[in-house]
């Protein structure tokens, strides 16, 4: 098929999809935007340009807008010439803007910054592809078409790259949900290996995010990260030097992180780091100390990917109550009689509610959701008293809820049954999984409640 055929086969197919065409009046040019790159605020790259094909007249202007957040890119029209290497400076070197292009030798932008723009005048009819070097399979098409024939209207241009953006972030969102949990291997020593995605992608988007971005494992368990992206090269670093930059003067790589630091073991003190993981490639560390560790790739700080790994002691057993890892300072949740218990302040807290000393009743005041009544009077129990939204938890089974060490403990299995919520337990890990959503007890939450010191 020659050239010209081709054109006219590519303008045929879009005006049947829409339905009507029009020709712009003669000897008037028009100014046409490509998105080179979107962005959206929870760290989902679109690496494509919106929209992918765009249909033009002779004599008309492009004007390529970088619409990352973070990410430069180029806008590369090749021409017939081999593919340029991202390692050669003077191809990322900005080129000029403004310029009149007939398709007969190469084209290109250079490096673009974030809300940078490139515009050029197409002087000659055909179908051009262009790509960006740093991202090669992110690729568009300029098509071109004399002055006076019928090409698809701004507006429906427009539709087709609100279609193509909405598809790509709903195909991230698939993505990113299929991969929000962790998968755990057994170890001969009896300890774990987790495995979790160091961002993820595919062509045309990429999800900039550790998933999941919380992670709860016990002392002597391993987290295995796997870079599954198409595009982004990303960094697993801890502890981060505070006179040490991600990127030098000039925006170079600080090398001091290229490379692996701090070996395969972390006890929460000292630099360690991944170095850089391209595509595929997988860092494994692991965790000898309990504590809350927070780590970042620096690369993406922009985006915000950044992750907490939870390690809990040994044979402890791991609550998570929507999604927060339940730790604190004193006794973790422990196990009697086939029942999880919990400090009662730490589990409110992390429904976002509240665990009170109620003086007059002799009673722990439970309030998530809202502040309910307590009853006048409490019936009959063992134990210490427990008011969750204003009814009191009765126990037929020991031991009853108790004191510790100056915190009131609880079993798991009735808080979530008096919440109207759904746990579950996986004895291979010995974790817990609450949810419970706020205010989801029948109660109805009353205009205020007594309290005093907190248990």
């Amino acid at each position: 098929m020659s050239k010209k055929a081709f054109v006219w086969a590519l303008v045929v197919a879009f005006v049947l999809s829409f339905g009507t065409a029009y020709a712009a009046s003669e000897g008037v040019a028009e100014t046409w935007d490509v998105a080179v790159g979107k962005a959206t605020a929870d760290g989902v790259s679109l690496d494509a340009m919106f929209p992918g094909v765009v249909y033009v007249h002779e004599g008309d202007t492009v004007t390529f807008t970088n619409g990352s957040m973070f990410t430069p890119h180029t806008v590369t029209f090749l021409a017939g010439a081999a593919p340029l290497s991202p390692e050669d400076p003077k191809n990322l070197a900005p080129g000029a803007t403004g310029v009149k292009w007939d398709g007969k030798k190469l084209l290109n932008s250079g490096m673009m910054e974030p809300g940078a723009k490139y515009s050029v005048t197409f002087t000659a009819s055909g179908a051009y592809p262009y790509y960006c070097i740093l991202h090669p399979l992110m690729t568009g098409t300029v098509v071109v078409i004399p002055k006076g024939q019928p090409i698809p209207t701004k507006v429906q241009q427009a539709a087709a790259s609100k279609a193509q953006t909405d598809d790509l972030i709903e195909q991230a969102d698939a993505l990113r949900h299929a991969k929000h949990e962790a998968q755990y291997a057994h170890k001969e020593d009896g300890s774990f290996t987790y495995k979790m995605e160091l961002g993820v992608g595919h062509r045309g988007f990429s999800v900039n995010r550790m998933l999941p971005e919380t992670l709860f494992i016990s002392e002597g368990d391993t987290v295995e990260w796997l870079n599954d992206n198409h595009y982004e090269m990303h960094f697993i670093t801890f502890n981060k030097p505070a006179e040490e930059s991600f990127f030098l003067q000039g925006g170079a790589f600080n090398p001091k992180f290229m490379a692996p630091s701090g070996g395969t073991a972390f006890d929460g003190t000292g630099f360690t780091n991944s170095g850089v993981m391209m595509p595929s490639q997988s860092y494994k560390l692991t965790f000898t100390k309990a504590g809350t560790y927070t780590y970042e790739c620096y690369l993406h700080s922009g985006d915000k990917m950044t992750g907490t790994i939870v390690v809990a002691p040994m044979d402890t057993v791991k609550v998570t109550v929507n999604g927060k890892p339940l730790a604190y300072d004193y006794t973790l949740p422990q196990v009697h009689n086939n029942h999880v218990y919990v400090g009662l302040d730490s589990f409110a807290e992390a429904l976002g509610g509240s665990a009170a000393w109620d003086d007059a009743l002799g009673a722990v005041i439970l309030n998530i959701g809202g502040t309910y009544s307590a009853p006048d009077s409490l019936a009959p129990a063992s134990g210490v008293p427990i008011i969750v939204n204003g009814k009191q938890l009765v126990y037929g089974f020991d031991p009853q809820p108790f004191i510790y060490d100056g915190r009131s403990f609880a079993p798991v299995q009735e808080l979530v049954g008096a919440l109207g919520g759904w746990y579950g337990w996986d004895q291979a890990t010995r974790s817990m999984e609450v949810e419970v959503q706020a205010g989801s007890s029948s109660q109805e939450p009353a205009a205020a409640a007594g309290a005093a010191h907190g248990h």
